[in-house]
């Protein structure tokens, strides 16, 4: 679970030390410190109780500084006569706070996959009901099936009430594919403690809060908001970030009492594996597929359970075991990393990893025959939720392809500007492979060899081949762009893990894991808000005039602003903003504001296609006929780019 995803880079800091310091605190465990958690989550609500108590006091200085003028104009007489009626007071009353309430109210998720029921699957409900009874968990009320790779268990409180919460337990079954049966009963036994310990009921009170508060601050400007979730967010998020890890930790040690060390062991790595298999081998032939098809196949969670079937090659799991266990704990995630978890159930940390073929996995043993049409019935959820994503994927690659066939043309003319032929190449790598496209790479690299981007796909392909000549390359890419070195580190990792240089491969490893944590924070800090500080672009006269001739071929945007943000984390490496102003119409109705919209939508990722030599450019479209409907904030980020001298390039 991603944690900070809202905060920015100096509350991050103060987050980051925060959690240093309670994760070394003796007394994390105790009730003392869930109940300062609890607290801490009320103080959220506290402060909304308080604002709306000052607006109720005003409304009594109102009427005292009404009583205190004798010549009271007609708007003071209007208040004292509402004032002078008790029952109307408390009635105004009583509104604040349903909007108060209104405000703070989240509701809780909506649950729509696959129900199963008790009849369909005895076998698998009978093992549920025995690992509950021996943890003390309250009864499972509904068994949820879905098509992600993951476990869950969640409590949604019925009228509000505990004593009438639903216990939900939901199992992804792509999960139960790539476990064996006895793998299951660990993972059913680490949901099941987070039940036994109300984790579910109290986390979510506690989550619920944080989203709460962000609500309130993205949809309001108000001060007395903005302040306090300055202050509130780092300490809410850094206390319940801790109580989650060592709620994740206990349950990690249900897992291992209800079956073994090896088992439960095992359990955690195998979830890891092929969750990196889905993320780095099967999202990504999709995602190819979505390169020339404008809708999804049909069978996706089918092709997925007969994917997770088939066997893992040794040396290519080692890896994926090897950077995994190169993870820390961090802050960026609620959950542990593995080598922690592992260390905690006493386990050693593994060095390779084998994969066992499974001879009956935990989906066929608890479903049998009606796995074939569980799968199907999950084909269509996924089809059904994913196909605008997808389409939008798919128009995205069909612009690619289109800009990359014009690159091609005037290619055979002219030879083209390093910028056009670095776009020209990486589109090539992206939609037609890297052995196409390392021609081009290589031709970049003769015109300039301190291109990070070519030294990396080139030494990519080569050490891919096996040769160890690729290595050269992918090093000078490190030491070019701050942003290719966890790329470039996992490609050289790989390399060496598979010629049996582990000590090299070990190197990598360290040197990937030292800055991951940096990459993390430059992610954070190129996030755009109105309280940053711009200053004038450094770029090149030749490379504006570039970017101006694009904007000139889209008739729509009227002109166009280029400022510069300056970096903390990676200060020679600032980020630019495009700011562009869309011609307006005079006919403003919703179909013309969806209109707009689309158009808005194509700018940009036609732009963001065409300007691709510089990979620090964020492109942001403002007073087009959704004038209206922008808020405070973003009037004010649009201001503070205008300010910036020279800021107007088209």
């Amino acid at each position: 679970m991603n944690c900070n995803a809202t905060m920015e880079l100096e509350q991050q800091a103060k987050f980051d030390s925060l959690v240093r310091q309670l994760e070394r605190s003796r007394h994390r465990k105790t009730t003392n410190y869930q109940i300062r958690v609890a607290a801490l989550a009320a103080i959220g609500y506290g402060y909304i109780a308080i604002v709306c108590l000052g607006l109720f006091s005003s409304l009594w200085l109102v009427k005292w500084l009404v009583e205190a003028d004798r010549q009271q104009p007609i708007v003071a007489i209007k208040i004292d006569s509402l004032l002078e009626h008790p029952d109307r007071l408390w009635l105004l009353f009583g509104l604040v706070i349903t909007i108060a309430i209104a405000l703070c109210w989240t509701q809780s998720p909506q649950l729509t996959d696959r129900e199963i029921d008790r009849a369909q699957f005895p076998e698998l409900f009978a093992t549920i009901d025995e690992l509950s009874h021996k943890l003390n968990a309250p009864k499972i009320d509904r068994v949820i099936i879905n098509f992600e790779h993951n476990a869950a268990v969640s409590q949604l409180p019925h009228f509000g009430w505990r004593e009438s919460c639903h216990n939900y337990l939901i199992l992804g079954l792509p999960l139960l594919q790539s476990l064996t049966p006895a793998q299951f009963q660990a993972t059913l036994a680490h949901e099941l403690e987070h039940l036994s310990n109300n984790d579910s009921n109290f986390m979510g009170y506690i989550l619920r809060v944080g989203r709460m508060w962000e609500q309130l601050t993205v949809d309001s400007n108000l001060f007395v908001f903005q302040w306090f979730f300055r202050w509130y967010e780092p300490v809410i998020k850094a206390y319940s970030l801790i109580s989650v890890r060592d709620r994740e930790y206990a349950a990690d040690a249900s897992a291992k009492r209800m079956t073994s060390a090896e088992i439960a062991a095992s359990d955690l790595i195998q979830t890891y594996i092929y969750q990196y298999y889905l993320q780095e081998c099967f999202s990504r032939q999709l995602d190819r597929q979505a390169h020339e098809c404008e809708t999804p196949p049909p069978d996706v969670v089918t092709q997925m359970l007969a994917a997770l079937r088939q066997p893992l090659d040794p040396k290519t799991a080692t890896v994926w075991l090897g950077l995994i266990l190169g993870q820390a704990t961090d802050t960026d995630d609620t959950h542990p990393c593995l080598s922690d978890r592992l260390a905690a159930m006493g386990y050693p940390t593994p060095k390779f990893w084998t994969p066992q073929p499974i001879l009956q996995t935990a989906a066929e043993h608890f479903f049998g025959d009606r796995l074939v049409d569980l799968a199907a019935e999950l084909d269509v959820q996924w089809y059904e939720q994913r196909k605008a994503a997808w389409l939008r994927q798919y128009q995205h690659a069909r612009a690619q392809r289109e800009y990359l066939i014009t690159l091609n043309r005037n290619s055979q003319t002219a030879p083209l500007m390093l910028g056009a032929a670095t776009v020209r190449a990486d589109l090539t790598t992206e939609l037609d492979g890297e052995l196409l496209a390392l021609p081009l790479w290589q031709a970049i690299l003769d015109r300039d060899p301190n291109c990070a981007a070519a030294n990396y796909q080139v030494g990519k392909a080569i050490i891919n081949r096996g040769y160890a000549s690729g290595c050269a390359y992918l090093e000078r890419a490190i030491s070019l762009d701050p942003d290719l070195v966890v790329a470039s580190c996992e490609e050289l990792y790989r390399f060496h893990i598979f010629q049996g240089n582990f000590s090299a491969a070990e190197i990598y490893l360290e040197w990937r894991q030292h800055h991951l944590h940096k990459q993390w924070r430059s992610k954070l800090e190129r996030n755009i808000k109105e309280t940053d500080r711009f200053t004038p672009h450094d770029l090149e006269a030749n490379l504006i005039a570039e970017i101006c001739q694009k904007l000139a071929l889209h008739s729509a945007i009227d002109r166009a602003y280029l400022v510069c943000k300056p970096m903390q984390v990676f200060r020679d490496r600032p980020l630019y903003i495009l700011s562009l102003k869309l011609t307006k119409s005079r006919e403003i109705d919703i179909h013309r504001l969806q209109h707009n919209l689309r158009l808005e939508a194509e700018i940009c990722q036609r732009l963001r296609i065409e300007l691709n030599f510089i990979s620090r450019l964020v492109i942001a479209i403002f007073d087009s006929d959704r004038t209206g409907f922008s808020d405070e904030r973003e009037l004010q980020l649009i201001g503070n780019i205008q300010k910036i001298p020279d800021a107007r390039i088209f």
